[in-house]
């Protein structure tokens, strides 16, 4: 098979190198790029939203001249392989959301995310010129990487970059996402404390007859269950 592999917020395309690594050993076809804003250094992050991060993964698909792959959304990744896929539908062989958010036409992360966390990402990004958010690292620990070894956050932690508010606030753009009714698979992380796990339920639920797939491990799973993850993926992406 091949994939894409779109990471969701905080982080680049550099989460998914060991699963990546799994995927190419059994003989696979890897892309992981780093979506527009979570680049590491000093990036100038203000005003970028949404539809600028799900079109530079459009750009970088074709840069790649890719075809009949499998795109995998991580969390805030979701929305962004809705956008890729309403755009590339012919060459998308099926999406799959790894406890990702799964958006109507003309909605936002926002609208979908628990009221007082997303009040509390506006207040965050308003103080700050280039409006991002930061990742706390206590929260980080304790509801993403939960189980994680000290090694294992602190390795990732050191990589941690702020998320523009834009991907979380801006309304999605799909004119043809939902009527393409495209394969879809959805996979839950058994140890995810993120969201409540009626969320990611919700999130499944709006899609058309997913293949449901269980997978160890926390939000993080790629970092703490890569070998288990990897397994999934391939579950999920099969026709």
């Amino acid at each position: 098979m091949r994939f894409v592999l779109v990471h969701g917020g905080w982080h680049g395309g550099w989460c998914w190198d060991a699963v990546a690594a799994r995927l190419r050993a059994g003989g696979h076809q890897v892309f992981a790029p780093t979506l527009r804003g979570s680049e590491e250094g000093d990036v100038d992050r203000a005003g970028v939203t949404l539809t600028a991060i799900g079109q530079g993964l459009i750009d970088a698909i074709k840069q790649q001249g890719l075809d009949d792959f499998v795109q995998v959304g991580h969390s805030g990744g979701g929305p962004v392989i809705q956008y890729a896929a309403d755009r590339l539908t012919e060459m998308t062989r099926r999406v799959v959301f790894v406890d990702a958010w799964v958006l109507r036409d003309g909605e936002a992360i926002h609208d979908v995310f628990p009221p007082p966390h997303a009040e509390a990402q506006r207040a965050t990004a308003a103080q700050r010129p280039d409006q991002t958010i930061p990742m706390s690292l206590d929260v980080w620990k304790a509801h993403f990487m939960n189980g994680a070894t000290e090694e294992q956050c602190a390795a990732v932690a050191a990589r941690l970059v702020p998320a523009p508010l834009g991907w979380l606030a801006e309304p999605v753009s799909l004119p043809r996402f939902w009527t393409a009714r495209l394969p879809a698979s959805y996979v839950f992380l058994c140890d995810d404390r993120g969201v409540p796990f009626e969320l990611y339920r919700e999130m499944a639920a709006r899609l058309e007859n997913p293949r449901i797939v269980e997978c160890e491990g926390p939000h993080e799973a790629m970092f703490t269950h890569p070998e288990a993850l990897a397994s999934a993926l391939l579950t999920a992406g099969m026709d």
